[in-house]
């Protein structure tokens, strides 16, 4: 490695630890900036000169991204959240029916909503992703057109879908859950648990049975939310 190349590693270490940053995410940062740097020793270059750009400049984009990849997750939860609260009608659920609004944000804004998320925590330290920026700008901004149609009873009209698009929901609801439990990815499980909260009516046939284990989801839910809290506070201390 070139002794530049050395120094600059250095300095991004020195820095974030100065920041506080934890060691195992720092260590992270470096594997990932170790892999760019033979990028620039292919071309018998130093980086920044490689990249056109002042170690200062560097660091300042990694530390933008770092805190885009700690938040990431709390934006994403909080809107899809809140979409899946507001526009999918559980009432509407025995019916095998869904409101125009729902049926947008089921086939067009959750699945933009997850790729968005997913490019982002590939955990690209070293470039702006402009891309992903603007369109989670953009979907931002659609979920709040969204949410104030429906805070106006505009929902698009009410359209069958049978029961077995909500069946489908529920399976889909199971499948992120037990993704989210198995990657401690706690964003996912919550989103997974409230699809299955608004489609238990058309998997348990006893009424009864069903409203228990909604109230025990949303139970599950709530502990997930206070657990979730403190992890991001105790993430934000380290």
């Amino acid at each position: 490695m070139r002794p530049n190349d050395r120094t600059l590693l250095e300095n991004v270490e020195d820095y974030f630890t100065h920041k506080g940053v934890s060691p195992s995410l720092i260590d992270d940062v470096k594997e990932n900036l170790r892999k760019d740097i033979q990028k620039s020793e292919a071309e018998d270059k130093d980086y920044i000169e490689y990249r056109q750009k002042s170690p200062a400049e560097i660091i300042l984009t990694i530390q933008k991204n770092l805190f885009i990849l700690q938040f990431n997750p709390v934006v994403f939860f909080i809107i899809n959240f809140i979409l899946i609260s507001s526009l999918y009608d559980k009432q509407l659920v025995p019916f095998g029916a869904a409101t125009g609004l729902s049926l947008i944000y089921m086939l067009v804004m959750l699945p933009i909503s997850i790729m968005i998320y997913t490019r982002i925590m590939h955990k690209n330290y070293l470039y702006r992703n402009k891309i992903e920026s603007y369109a989670g700008g953009a979907l931002a901004v659609f979920a709040l057109i969204l949410i104030l149609m429906n805070a106006f009873d505009l929902n698009l009209g009410i359209h069958v879908v049978t029961h077995y698009a909500h069946i489908a929901m529920a399976v889909i609801g199971v499948i992120v859950t037990s993704f989210g439990l198995y990657k401690k990815y706690l964003e996912y499980t919550g989103i997974g648990l409230l699809l299955l909260q608004k489609t238990i009516d058309v998997i348990i046939a006893d009424d009864q049975a069903a409203q228990l284990i909604s109230i025990a989801i949303w139970v599950m839910i709530l502990v997930l939310i206070i657990f979730y809290t403190i992890e991001l506070s105790a993430s934000k201390r380290t």
